[in-house]
């Protein structure tokens, strides 16, 4: 096993997860990434919930780590998220590792991707979703 390589912080709020990502992922922040997430989220499976996430630091990742992030969506799927949103500034390759992990939309589940988080945020709230993101973002890494 190696080192982690990539940051990401995960927070809980009621019905919905906020989440940040920053650095170039290995397999290992995949994995570890994963099991956090899980553990955090247990309390919400088999009821309705939604993630945001903020991509604007991530710096992709290996082709190793895909496969874990492609069982990972499809567990919180499976576990009752419904509405999922992407923030980051445009960039071709992260939409083109995003779309291949992460389905744009599935059944039940709906994921948009923004540029601006303000309309992240509208569309969420149309869903049924208050989402509040200030605490969370006073606490990320400088």
């Amino acid at each position: 096993m190696f080192a982690v390589h990539g940051d990401w912080r995960i927070l809980v709020q009621n019905n919905y997860v906020l989440q940040w990502f920053s650095g170039c992922w290995n397999e290992e922040a995949a994995i570890q990434y994963s099991q956090e997430f899980r553990d955090k989220t247990a309390h919400l499976n088999g009821t309705h919930w939604a993630i945001f996430s903020y991509f604007d630091e991530w710096e992709l990742g290996v082709p190793e780590m895909e496969s874990h992030l492609i069982e990972h969506c499809q567990q919180f799927k499976n576990n009752g998220c419904i509405k999922d949103c992407h923030i980051y500034s445009p960039s071709a390759w992260k939409s083109m590792q995003l779309e291949n992990i992460v389905p744009q939309s599935e059944g039940d589940y709906e994921r948009r991707v923004f540029v601006d988080e303000s309309e992240a945020i509208a569309w969420m709230k149309s869903c049924g979703f208050s989402i509040v993101t200030g605490n969370f973002l006073k606490n990320l890494p400088a």
